[in-house]
């Protein structure tokens, strides 16, 4: 089972919370050594910070056959969502003007947020979304559940080649960071922290909280993930 989960590149984290659910439901069933400990596993320390750039820069979707799972992945590059956004979305709902907003029972959490819409290639995508879905109308088709529209976003990203698109975030992160203190991310092989200047060090403090809040993250120090530190 370890194995199986490493192979679906699961954090160490993830592992080591489900391993320890395992581990109390074998002492209620009084049979303790049934699961061994973390380093019997070769499951090594929890990490905050990136030392390998995931980032999905440029991604190639024009085999991709659905079109509704087409614009939710071109979405999903523009303005960084996660799966389930850029599937739930409603185009026509979300398209604020100057932001795009994020209802509540589509993101993780339940907590809504926006996020600025910052260039012509965001506004023509959204267009086209929006103009292809029709007002009110989300990018699940109307005879399919969300279920089975993100079967098909696993099955058709794969045979693409890609074996999952967290990446994109991590690009969309990198390229806000830029953006925002005219840097390169550490992780990108920008200057680390410690080398940054006094003017450096507060760009990349109030970078890092609005990256979270565009991502939908609550703790800032998460963005270590995708930038480095």
């Amino acid at each position: 089972m370890v194995n199986y989960w490493k192979d679906k590149n699961l954090a160490v984290g993830t592992i080591k919370n489900r391993l320890a659910d395992l581990r109390f439901v074998s002492k209620v069933i009084g049979k303790t050594n049934i699961i061994k400990s973390n380093a019997d596993y070769a499951i090594g320390s929890r990490t905050s910070v990136a030392t390998l750039n995931k980032a999905i820069f440029n991604a190639d979707f024009s085999k991709i056959q659905d079109q509704y799972l087409k614009l939710s992945l071109e979405l999903q590059q523009a303005f960084g969502l996660r799966r389930e956004e850029c599937l739930k979305i409603i185009p026509s709902l979300a398209d604020k003007g100057n932001k795009l907003w994020l209802k509540g029972s589509w993101t993780k959490g339940k907590i809504e947020r926006s996020i600025p819409i910052r260039t012509q290639a965001q506004k023509d995508i959204l267009r086209k979304a929006k103009d292809f879905v029709g007002k009110g109308k989300s990018l699940i088709p109307q005879h399919k559940k969300y279920i089975q529209q993100r079967h098909i976003y696993n099955r058709e990203t794969r045979a693409v080649g890609y074996k999952n698109l967290h990446g994109l975030r991590h690009a969309y992160a990198q390229t806000r960071y830029k953006e925002l203190t005219g840097l390169e991310c550490p992780i990108n092989g920008g200057k680390t922290s410690k080398a940054f200047s006094k003017e450096e060090k507060q760009a990349d403090r109030i970078a890092r909280q609005i990256i979270s809040r565009n991502l939908g993250h609550s703790r800032v120090a998460i963005i270590k993930v995708y930038c480095g530190k």
